[in-house]
């Protein structure tokens, strides 16, 4: 057998051990589910999440039990760490702040939906959906959490479906319709040498589709922006929307509400 050839095997030899190990190696959030699904199995009752209720499983499938319809109720921590795991915990926890903040729960309307459905940042989407809306400056203004949909192109990809936040923020000096994303690569580079955006905002590429008649205040709006990351942002008309990248967390929620805080 020449060099070449052991070489070879040996090469085979660690891929197959590596992933072997990879297999029976669980991260610490496999190990966290396993251990509350454990738990919970052990539970004699049904628990659901949404209201906190607990069921036997009589009474589940008999569906004479009474629920309790509190929407803004909070969460013990007991039951956030009994309950939930990983990126859904952290979820849970940030639902859990927005309610003792102030911000109450408030479904979208029709008519709201349908603003939304016209926007360019779900336009682009497959589908999407929202759950956990909340509203503040007595009801004016919302945050939600829109779940967006790519549905795979061929049988290589897998569909890309995940719960996002979003800020929604009704200002009446906004005027214009105005797209923010990141910049590609490619775009950052192009702009280096010939930058001819309306606006100029670092890292964002911007798409006008409708000029306002106080382009000030829209740049005044947009600058607070500037040093952030992960955020897709529209103003059309008195609509100002903020939608971040990353399932639901605390850290992207603070950094938001605090440049909305400034702009609202």
């Amino acid at each position: 057998m020449v060099l070449g050839e052991i070489v070879f095997y040996i090469s085979i030899s660690l891929i197959v051990i590596v992933q072997v190990c990879k297999f029976f190696k669980q991260s610490d959030e496999d190990k966290e589910y396993d251990r509350k699904l454990k738990e919970s199995l052990k539970d004699e009752f049904i628990y659901d999440p949404e209201t906190g209720t607990k069921l036997t499983l009589e009474q589940a499938e008999s569906g004479h039990w009474i629920p309790h319809n509190n929407l803004n109720r909070v969460k013990s921590k007991e039951e956030i760490e009994k309950f939930y795991f990983g990126r859904e915990k952290d979820a849970e926890e940030l639902i859990n702040h927005l309610k003792v903040s102030g911000y109450e729960y408030n479904k979208l309307t029709n008519s709201q939906i349908k603003i939304l459905e016209h926007t360019k940042i779900f336009e682009k989407y497959d589908d999407w959906s929202y759950s956990n809306s909340f509203s503040f400056d007595n009801g004016k203004n919302f945050i939600f959490f829109p779940a967006v949909e790519y549905k795979a192109q061929n049988n290589y990809q897998n569909n890309f479906n995940e719960s996002q936040i979003m800020f929604w923020i009704k200002n009446e000096k906004l005027t214009g319709h105005f797209y923010l994303r990141e910049k590609t690569n490619f775009e950052s580079i192009s702009d280096l040498l010939r930058n001819d955006d309306d606006i100029k905002l670092n890292d964002y590429e911007i798409f006008t589709y409708k000029k306002s008649n106080n382009i000030l205040n829209i740049i005044r709006t947009l600058k607070f922006f500037e040093k952030e990351k992960e955020l897709e942002i529209e103003i059309k008309g008195e609509n100002l929307l903020v939608k971040t990248l990353k399932f639901p967390n605390m850290e992207d929620f603070l950094r938001v509400e605090k440049i909305i805080k400034n702009v609202r």
